[in-house]
């Protein structure tokens, strides 16, 4: 079972309060992800409850720890196949860094790996299940497969954006080398509803790609063509580890977020009860 060698510590800026805030991740011989109160009471995120929102990945658990916008970290610690590790939240947001899941990988990936006793439950879809939302304009679909696999479409026509769309098999090399570095993005016209319901605080172009009528906002330019829909993938990883170790399947996405990632996050716990 794969923990961390050393802790690791990164600070920066939460996204939505605005404020500074840091996380702490440390070696654990505890399979999963666990994040521990002031008191040092643990909580698995399998005993999460998540908050319904489009937006943000935001879940409380029963130690008292409330966690938002999680979902890079959690991205990271399931992409770099991390399987046992704890978590201390210095704030109440993790940092939003550059806007991806990179600053987390690369942090994982340079303190390396030590061997931990016990192993992760092996988890492997035997049937396909399938969501919708919004009278079928989303859709969320995992099917058995014997790798993990993300297929994902957004469709924002009529802007920039448009329509992408990637298939991914997820290994450490690809989570690092491409998913890992896609930044989150959004487009001017949201902008208001992020003021009026006190969001978005601490974001800036150093932390989100931005998209008005005619393209990019600022000096800013991609990473690579398909990063917004990437990006996609990363919130989808991120929010699935709220389910555990994530089940071998091909996910494949289309017009989905947050909200219906949560809901076969807790469709995974039901089936797969831990």
């Amino acid at each position: 079972m794969k923990t961390l060698k050393n802790e690791i510590k990164i600070s920066g800026v939460g996204l939505h309060s605005g404020e500074k805030t840091a996380v702490r991740l440390m070696p654990s011989e505890r399979p999963g992800i666990w994040f521990a109160n002031k008191a040092g009471e643990l909580s698995s995120v399998v005993e999460a409850v998540v908050e319904e929102d489009q937006r943000l990945t935001g879940f409380s658990l029963p130690n008292g720890v409330a966690v938002r916008t999680g979902e890079h970290m959690l991205a990271a610690i399931a992409g770099m196949e991390l399987e046992a590790v704890e978590i201390v939240l210095e704030g109440g947001e993790v940092p939003i860094m550059d806007g991806s899941a990179f600053p987390f990988a690369e942090a994982i990936n340079e303190t390396g790996f030590a061997d931990a006793p016990g192993e992760t439950p092996c988890r492997a879809l035997s049937a396909p299940i399938a969501l919708e939302e919004n009278g079928g304009k989303r859709f969320l679909a995992a099917v058995p497969s014997e790798k993990l696999c993300v297929s994902y479409v957004i469709d924002y026509s009529g802007t920039p954006v448009g329509t992408q769309n990637v298939t991914y098999d997820v290994t450490r090399e690809t989570f690092y080398n491409i998913i890992s570095r896609a930044r989150t993005f959004g487009l001017t016209s949201e902008l208001e509803y992020l003021r009026r319901n006190g969001l978005a605080k601490g974001g800036s172009l150093d932390n989100a790609l931005v998209f008005d009528g005619e393209g990019l906002v600022g000096d800013a330019s991609l990473r690579f063509p398909l990063e917004c829909v990437t990006h996609k993938v990363i919130d989808l990883l991120g929010d699935l580890t709220l389910a555990g170790p994530i089940p071998t399947a091909h996910y494949v996405a289309i017009a989905a977020g947050h909200s219906i990632h949560g809901k076969l996050a807790r469709r995974i716990r039901t089936v797969f009860p831990l």
